[in-house]
């Protein structure tokens, strides 16, 4: 890597490629944006900046299917992260008591459902089986409500939960083992130079960090972005969750493969099962409930539903759900909780952070110090993803619930976001369109808002059945139809297994070739 020797606009300082750069934040968002950058570009000079005294905040994190590319993309297998992550497979997420029921549906597009459209008409059979009013939970595999499984399992899935502590430990291994400088460090300053670009971060010591460029994943505190004068853009008015209490319980032998998310009065509970315990919290809104009121609630639940007694709090999070309008201000860029931040709904933290380092990974090759074109058309695409997000989980609120004053408010107070003011009576009437989600970069697509506005029953299923014979039902392949209702109700012919028996086949695995290396 070299300086440019071209003189422009009597300049001759611009970087051809940056060749060191400094990773603030060791929780989960650091640790992918540092193995990410360390494969992509394997000469930068690279160094992750991280604080025990502050630690991460990690309750137990599921993923969604990026999570599968960038363990690819960094050469960690699934056996791996079975066994040193307490990883468990996820199929989706469960999603119960939504319309104040006690039903529930699944949002779960796994990879065979794909396998099962060789001609690209997932939208058309969608449309088909909401058309003929299928059950929701009709449109899924039958595995999925099952939580058991076949071989091959690596094949099988592209998601999961793990122990965020044991993540934590195992990445700052990885990224010490492939060369990263990682250090343990409180910031007290950030110094920029005379053109505002970040020239170095002093710790407690004294000790001054110099890169040529930043990352800032420090979480909620920006140590570095809040110097840039990014401004946050509160979604609170467009999404009612603000606090949550988090809360692990004991593992279990049986242990279901999705997240179960249970709506309560004022908010919704999660429970993601890791190998060793279950990861559990109440995301509420103190808007209507306060933390006592919250924890009783959700012991009540946890007693009656699972017969667990006596919850200990674990975690208390505040949080605003928004995002920063500029994540890349000069010469640093903002990823994870630094740069947004909505609801732990969907697991969007981690999704939404590798499709940033992605990216960034590509912008990098085009950066000049003091030129913004890169960093103007960086953060159009973060406000794309950012506000993807919100739309979608807006809509997980528009339900028919109004038995407390929460899901009161979300029916009659939530304001719509502009996306979905302008499409969601559209979506209702016509189903979702592919051409509102043209930027592949999105976290959330026509077939995500298709399953779960059936789930929530949204749709307008008189208007939907005569769209779908008026335009498609001539011309639809009814034997792919046949194949799919067979598929999504079959078993395969292997052996199947248990979650928990899968979990240890795939660890027994990584022992073996351990102990072959």
């Amino acid at each position: 890597m070299q300086r440019s020797s071209r003189n422009i606009e009597g300049k001759d300082n611009l970087l051809v490629m940056i060749q060191s750069l400094t990773v603030l934040g060791g929780g989960t968002s650091g640790l992918v944006a540092a193995l990410t950058l360390r494969k992509s570009h394997p000469l930068l000079k690279l160094k992750l900046l991280r604080s025990s005294k502050i630690g991460i905040i990690g309750v137990g994190e599921g993923s969604t299917e990026h999570w599968a590319r960038f363990m690819h993309h960094i050469d960690v297998d699934v056996p791996t992260i079975v066994r040193e992550c307490g990883a468990t497979f996820k199929i989706g997420i469960k999603f119960t008591n939504w319309q104040g029921d006690g039903k529930h549906y699944f949002h779960s597009l796994t990879e065979q459902f794909a396998a099962l459209d060789p001609l690209n008409e997932a939208p058309v059979q969608w449309m088909r089986m909401i058309a003929e009013d299928w059950d929701p939970n009709d449109t899924v595999w039958k595995r999925t409500a099952s939580s058991l499984h076949a071989e091959p399992f690596h094949d099988s899935f592209a998601q999961y939960h793990f122990d965020t502590n044991k993540l934590n430990e195992f990445f700052t291994r990885l990224c010490v083992e492939r060369g990263i400088e990682v250090l343990d460090v409180d910031i007290e300053d950030v110094i920029l130079d005379e053109t505002g670009n970040v020239k170095e971060l002093i710790d407690e010591a004294g000790t001054k960090h110099a890169s040529d460029f930043f990352i800032d994943c420090s979480g909620f505190n920006r140590v570095i972005s809040s110097k840039l004068g990014q401004k946050w853009i509160d979604c609170g008015h467009q999404l009612p969750m603000n606090s949550a209490i988090a809360f692990p319980t004991a593992r279990t032998e049986d242990i279901p493969s999705y997240t179960e998310a249970t709506a309560l009065s004022s908010g919704w509970c999660w429970r993601i099962p890791t190998q060793d315990r279950y990861g559990n919290g109440y995301v509420f809104s103190d808007n209507f409930i306060n933390e006592t009121q919250a924890y009783d609630e959700v012991s009540q639940h946890y007693e009656k539903h699972l017969g667990i007694k006596d919850l200990e709090i674990g975690k208390r999070v505040k949080f605003n759900a928004g995002y920063v309008n500029e994540c890349w201000t000069k010469n640093c860029v903002s990823l994870g909780l630094s740069a947004m931040f909505v609801e732990p709904l969907e697991a969007t933290s981690i999704g939404s952070t590798i499709q940033q380092v992605n990216i960034l990974v590509g912008s990098l090759l085009h950066y000049r110090k003091n030129n913004d074109a890169i960093a103007k058309r960086f953060n159009e695409r973060m406000n794309l993803i950012a506000t993807n997000i919100i739309d979608f989980i807006q809509i997980h609120y528009l339900t028919k619930r109004n038995d407390s004053e929460f899901w009161r408010w979300c029916d009659k107070g939530v304001e719509l976001t502009p996306f979905n003011k302008e499409t969601l009576d559209s979506f209702k009437t016509a189903f979702p369109n592919s051409g509102h989600f043209v930027d592949p970069s999105l976290m959330f697509s026509y077939l995500n808002w298709t399953q779960v506005m059936h789930g929530l029953h949204l749709f307008d299923y008189d208007a939907c059945k005569k769209f779908w014979e008026t335009n498609f039902a001539e011309r639809h392949n009814e034997s792919l139809t046949n194949l799919m209702k067979k598929e999504l109700a079959d078993w395969p012919d292997e052996k199947i297994y248990t979650h928990r028996e899968a979990l240890n086949i795939l660890r027994e695995r990584y022992l073996e070739v351990s102990h072959e290396l």
